[in-house]
């Protein structure tokens, strides 16, 4: 999971899985991923190793010959193998293309000794402001961001001292997260965390763990299900599910492009040439303070603008099928405006409109940054770096995460 936060603006490689209003034959297809974990230049079995899908709630212990066989919904993924002792290894993995006899994972042992850092070591006030800037900007303000409970806060390290501009933040320990408006206990294993504080953009990868909370209440239960289905309906993994099964719209989405222009407010240079000379020769000073304001004051107008085409369109001419192999890509030359229309922005959201946020629709845009990026059934899509969205969908962030395995509850 990399991202990249502009003003209004991510750069967001989550993945998504919704199927409220999809046929209940509609289900994840089942892939086999399997494989050896050995350790490098001996290839001695490496027992019990954890093999994770990240994103995901799923994993496994391999077995006491290193070798392990999970289950995987199509979609693209990131696995994560670790062991005590033993560096841990991440790679990507694409479920078209998982190899018939498995992997092989060589895990390197680890002969550093870990340092001792006494987490009791009292702070100073900069770190702690420091921490809040970071909670803000990696939970997110949303009600589930602010619902985040960073359990060993004191294993982050903060640093604003190398750049006074940036904070960088990382850890040597996995973060360890409560979402319980969510009701997931998260381990976060923060690779790199950047805010610049000049340009207002957010830099952060890691890999999430999900683990769902056990032996909760019946009533605690269901208000944690209508959580996860209000953070999931309206996200980016909803929107790719839908348009990839074909019901976007009957799940709420409108889909319009935001279309480039040439900017009519801008003077042609023809017509700038021609004020130009008029302004020379002139001696009225009222003409000469038309032309001035009315042409000669746009040439610094930008020559082109993004307006939006109020003609919806069919999803459908966003994707490319292959019915051959059923691949599926998602394509787009526009910049697409997405308004979700079946709920209504947070009330904390910074664009909300004031005193009427609960009539308003949820607002994003979508860039394919690509020539075309693979979607999958699941809601996931291949390249992390694929796809660009701004706005409603880029202020949600850590705290409002799903897993790509989550399944909203059909038929209700």
């Amino acid at each position: 999971m990399i991202l990249l936060l502009r003003p209004k603006s991510i750069l967001f490689p989550l993945i998504l899985a919704f199927f409220i209003f999809s046929p209940p034959k509609q289900s994840f297809a089942q892939n086999t991923l399997k494989g050896r974990v050995l350790e490098y230049g001996t290839e001695v079995p490496v027992p019990y190793a954890s093999i994770f899908l990240t994103n995901t709630t799923l994993g496994i212990t391999a077995d006491e010959n290193g070798s392990f066989s999970l289950s995987v919904p199509d979609g693209s993924y990131n696995v994560l193998v670790r062991m005590l002792g033993y560096e841990s290894v991440t790679f990507a993995i694409n479920t078209n293309q998982l190899p018939a006899k498995g992997f092989q994972i060589q895990l390197v042992a680890s002969d550093q000794e870990l340092e001792e850092i006494d987490v009791e070591e009292e702070r100073d006030p900069v770190w702690y402001r420091n921490l809040e800037t970071f909670k803000t900007y990696f939970f997110g303000t949303t009600k589930n961001g602010r619902s985040v409970i960073l359990k060993n806060e004191k294993d982050l390290i903060l640093d604003r001292e190398s750049n006074s501009d940036i904070l960088q933040v990382s850890a040597k320990e996995a973060l360890q997260l409560e979402n319980p408006n969510l009701g997931y206990s998260v381990e976060f294993l923060l690779v790199q965390f950047q805010y610049n504080f000049k340009e207002g953009t957010i830099l952060y990868k890691g890999y999430p763990l999900f683990i769902p909370y056990e032996d909760v209440g019946t009533a605690k239960a269901k208000k944690i299900e209508k959580n996860r289905e209000s953070a999931y309906n309206g996200s980016l993994q909803h929107f790719i599910h839908s348009v990839y099964v074909g019901n976007s719209k009957d799940e709420g989405y409108i889909i319009r492009r935001m279309k480039r222009i040439p900017n009519p407010e801008k003077p042609t240079k023809p017509q700038m040439e021609e004020a130009k000379q008029i302004f020379k020769s002139s001696k009225s000073f009222e003409l000469r303070d038309s032309i001035q304001i009315n042409v000669l004051s746009k040439s610094t107008l930008p020559d082109s603008v993004v307006i939006l085409d109020q003609n919806e369109i069919d999803p459908e001419v966003l994707l490319e099928r292959n019915t051959e192999n059923g691949r599926v890509f998602l394509k787009s030359d526009d910049q697409l405006h997405i308004s979700y229309t079946k709920e209504p922005m947070e009330r904390e959201y910074p664009g909300s409109p004031a005193g009427s946020y609960k009539n308003s629709n949820q607002i994003s845009k979508i860039k394919v940054v690509k020539e075309g990026v693979e979607i999958f059934f699941s809601g996931s899509f291949e390249d992390p770096l694929g796809i660009l969205v701004e706005d409603y969908m880029a202020w949600e962030r850590v705290g409002d995460l799903m897993p790509y395995d989550y399944l909203p509850v059909i038929g209700k």
